[in-house]
């Protein structure tokens, strides 16, 4: 299949405008993003210890940290260390201590009032406000400790929790708590003398574990006769850690490309050594995975083809959840959740009713409860009292569009003005009459993130789809430039083209120039000319069904410009179109399913992989900005919905 293609600028990561920022601020996202920080020394230097290489031999230390190991007291860097295993401490010391100010604040201001107004009696006869400071101090210490701890939070569940690969960004965190003390009441003695303390009971511990892994390793003295014959397994010796980076693209689902000279691309992916003496490159590793997994709310999915939905209602799986379209009296679709607030029977193995009160239900086929376009219950045979249930909405249901042959389910909060969501994919030649348009769907056995990157991936035409299109003999790539906004990225680029057969020789061209555009969250397109005129605009819309199944619905629009008959316009050729793109699709389907980015601790990339390595720079930072969805195999989907989510 030919394609789509996306890429942003090679200087910087896309931006997003400040209506996202505001949107997701409200939507429930970034609290206390960090701020850029300076290098901090890495975790553990300068504590005295030794570092080991990937064969167990001992490394030279740094002078530094040979000198500071003879000198008295902690260094800065045991401070840090005392950071990572305690993320939570310094938040904590240094709220109580703004707490205690605020107390105090609150009696100064409380004895400047009695002397400003001539009211004081003197000490002798001065009375403080004991409760009041207290439950000032109290609050202040409260609320300021839930800010700074939710700001931290924020940061470790970007990192998996890891706080050592972490640590970096905790250290630049902007809080304002920290604004507020002042810069020499940092803590630096209150965490030195922690840190201290730590180290006198570290030589106890390390000691017993020594003792222990002695006693597990081969050709160790085993225990005596009287003593316990419990072994454990060797633990691994570990490896210093490896802040993470915040160069451009740290945060995306692989390595962002190094740019060297004019544009030339010079990446070299993590090696074994790297990753071995790296403990934080795993927990990033998953990281990117998860990511990759997620969903991405209050987006657009192409929930089912216009053609397959008529007067029935119709089942569609998106993101896990179950739902059912279906027609009103007017035409209009309507999606709610499929499952039947009774007992949970499918909605969708039901019919329509028009009347119902004045509305259009789905009505469930098991005990007929009839629910209407908002998920409201309408009806209930059974029920002796109409009206005895409740009026609110029982099932969820999602806003509709219907658009360009594809009917588009809003997967995100109902409480969003349609004014501040997303645009919804589309291209004029969809609803141009001059233009032919065939639509169809495959299903993939695999999760959403791999099929869609199949559509935006350049390289591959020449030779999977080298019998339909493409050239492997010349499959170099040319001229790519690329352009981004806030919700796609758009390319265009030269590619070498083979015609198969007598046919398509006569539209043969020397270079075929492509445009391509990639819409968040995940749909295609792909708009190429050959000779005489002949345009083709392939349209493919990836939806994800499951953690582990997805679809993709698609149209192929199609124009001969030298045709003055419309001869090429007729359904006639509908057929050869459809079997066409299905068969690309098939090689796709092939190929994509046995794909396992599961396997590789990273993924190398050339410039060719330009296109994916910038969709999903764009991708990750809406996943950053809080739009990710776990998966219905981390969350069952009747624990949260983004349809309930409401705006602050």
């Amino acid at each position: 299949m030919l394609a789509t293609s996306a890429l942003v600028r090679l200087t910087g990561p896309a931006a997003v405008p400040r209506s996202a920022l505001q949107r997701q601020r409200s939507l429930g996202s970034t609290l206390g993003r960090p701020a850029a920080a300076p290098r901090r020394q890495p975790v553990g230097a300068g504590l005295g210890l030794a570092r080991r290489t990937t064969n167990g031999r001992r490394a030279a230390q740094p002078p530094t940290a040979q000198r500071r190991e003879g000198g008295g007291g902690p260094s800065r860097s045991a401070s840090a260390e005392l950071d990572v295993r305690t993320p939570f401490l310094e938040p904590l010391a240094r709220s109580f201590i703004l707490g205690a100010g605020a107390g105090a604040l609150l009696e100064a201001g409380h004895v400047a009032m009695q002397v400003l107004t001539g009211s004081f009696p003197g000490m002798s006869g001065f009375q403080p406000m004991l409760v009041q400071d207290h439950i000032a101090g109290l609050a202040a210490w409260v609320c300021l400790y839930a800010l700074e701890a939710a700001a931290v939070m924020s940061v470790l569940k970007r990192f998996n929790f890891d706080a050592a690969a972490a640590s970096k960004d905790l250290s630049g965190l902007q809080t304002l708590p920290k604004r507020m003390l002042p810069a020499r009441l940092r803590l630096r003695t209150l965490k030195r003398f922690l840190a201290a303390g730590s180290r006198r009971l570290a030589p106890a511990s390390a000691a017993s574990s020594q003792a222990t892994i002695a006693a597990a390793r081969p050709g160790s003295p085993g225990p005596s006769p009287a003593a316990p014959t419990a072994t454990a397994p060797p633990l691994p010796t570990p490896a210093p850690l490896r802040q993470p980076t915040k160069a451009p693209g740290a945060n995306s689902a692989v390595p962002a490309p190094n740019i060297t000279g004019r544009g030339k691309l010079a990446e070299r992916p993590p090696t074994s050594t790297d990753q071995d003496t790296a403990p934080s490159f795993l927990a990033k590793r998953a990281k990117e995975l998860r990511d990759r997994e997620s969903y991405l709310k209050n987006m657009w999915y192409a929930a089912a083809l216009s053609s397959n939905l008529g007067d029935k209602p119709v089942k569609t799986q998106l993101c896990g959840r179950d739902m059912v379209l279906f027609r009103d009296a007017d035409g209009k679709p309507h999606c709610i959740d499929n499952t039947c607030p009774h007992r949970g029977a499918p909605l969708s193995e039901g019919w329509v009713e028009h009347g119902k009160g004045g509305h259009s239900c789905v009505v469930c086929p098991y005990h007929a409860w009839a629910l209407d376009g908002n998920g409201v219950l309408r009806d209930v045979p059974a029920a002796e009292h109409k009206g005895e249930w409740a009026q609110r909405p029982l099932v969820d249901s999602w806003p509709v569009e219907e658009k360009g042959g594809f009917i588009w389910v809003f997967y995100g909060s109902k409480s969003l003005p349609a004014e501040e969501r997303p645009h919804i994919p589309y291209v004029p030649e969809l609803d141009d009459p001059e233009w032919r348009a065939v639509y169809e769907e495959i299903e993939f056995d695999c999760g959403h993130f791999g099929v869609f990157e199949n559509a935006i991936d350049m390289a591959h035409i020449h030779y999977l789809h080298g019998d339909s299109f493409g050239n492997s003999g010349k499959p170099v790539i040319k001229d790519m430039q690329a352009t981004v906004d806030a919700h796609a990225v758009t390319a265009t680029f030269t590619i070498h083209n083979k015609p198969v057969n007598a046919f398509w020789a006569l539209f043969k061209v020397p270079e075929v120039h492509v445009t391509a555009k990639a819409f968040l969250p995940s749909t295609s397109l792909v708009t190429f000319e050959l000779g005489a005129g002949l345009h083709f605009t392939t349209f493919v819309s990836t939806v994800p069904i499951s953690a582990t199944k997805s679809i993709n619905r698609f149209a192929l629009v199609r124009k001969l410009s030298s045709d003055p008959t419309g001869l090429f316009l007729s359904p006639l050729w509908d057929g050869a179109a459809r079997r066409a793109m299905l068969k690309i699709q098939g090689e796709d389907k092939a190929m994509v399913e046995q794909l396992r980015y599961d396997q590789l601790p990273a993924e190398s990339n050339v410039r060719a992989d330009l296109p994916q390595i910038m969709f999903r720079k764009l991708r990750q930072q809406y996943v950053d900005l809080g739009y990710a969805v776990p998966t219905e195999k981390e969350v069952p989907p009747f624990a949260s919905s983004p349809a309930r989510e409401r705006r602050c």
